[in-house]
């Protein structure tokens, strides 16, 4: 799906829900949502080994997303994104094209961010955080015969969000979220190192619960 869609469901759902009962949210609210979670990377690859003009891409990826949110004040929160692990896939580009699918990874990408709820005084609580992300790859599996090897580092680094719900009861409401996350790994293989700046935006479209 693309931004472009997800901005025009986003404000289609705004104005479906926007007459719903208003409920602001206020100190020791905790709100849970699951959803569709999608990762689109933003990727600027360096050279793999000695190999002139080789790169490496990453593909768009998705999985079962979920967040959390904890109330320190009426407009005050530590926002927590969690998911079901992503499947990366990391392709040959440049030179190494005609590689296609270089190894595959499995990645769960904690964030946890400070966040600020404004008050509308209606049904729709838009928000916005900031924070870090603590990405870790796991199960790495090399393809194809000339990659054998393929090892991805673990990632540390800041994150920023911004996010609306939309009340459809006092307790139950659906959202919206998105992410841009630095993640910068290296992946290892036999055939030489590469350092990837992966820096993806993250989105999410899901259902939610107050309480």
């Amino acid at each position: 799906m693309s931004v472009l869609r997800m901005t025009a469901l986003g404000a289609a759902l705004a104005a479906t829900f926007v007459t719903a009962p208003a409920s602001a949210y206020e100190a020791g609210d905790f709100i849970a949502r699951a959803g569709w979670a999608r990762i689109m990377p933003n990727v600027d690859s360096g050279q793999v080994g000695a190999i002139a003009g080789s790169k490496v891409d990453v593909d768009n990826t998705n999985s079962l997303g979920l967040t959390f949110t904890y109330m320190f004040t009426d407009n005050i929160g530590l926002g927590v994104l969690a998911s079901w692990p992503f499947n990366i896939e990391v392709t040959g580009d440049g030179s190494i094209s005609s590689l296609d699918k270089i190894g595959e990874a499995k990645a769960l990408p904690p964030t946890i961010t400070a966040q600020y709820h404004f008050d509308t005084g209606s049904a729709v609580h838009p928000y916005i955080g900031a924070g870090f992300n603590y990405t870790w790859f796991f199960s790495e599996d090399a393809k194809g015969s000339t990659v054998t090897d393929f090892d991805l580092d673990n990632s540390f680094g800041l994150a920023g969000e911004a996010g609306v719900d939309f009340d459809v009861s006092d307790d139950w409401l659906v959202s919206a979220q998105v992410w841009y996350i630095k993640l910068d790994t290296t992946g290892k293989t036999n055939v030489g190192k590469v350092d990837v700046d992966v820096d993806p935006w993250a989105f999410m479209l899901g259902v939610g619960k107050k309480f």
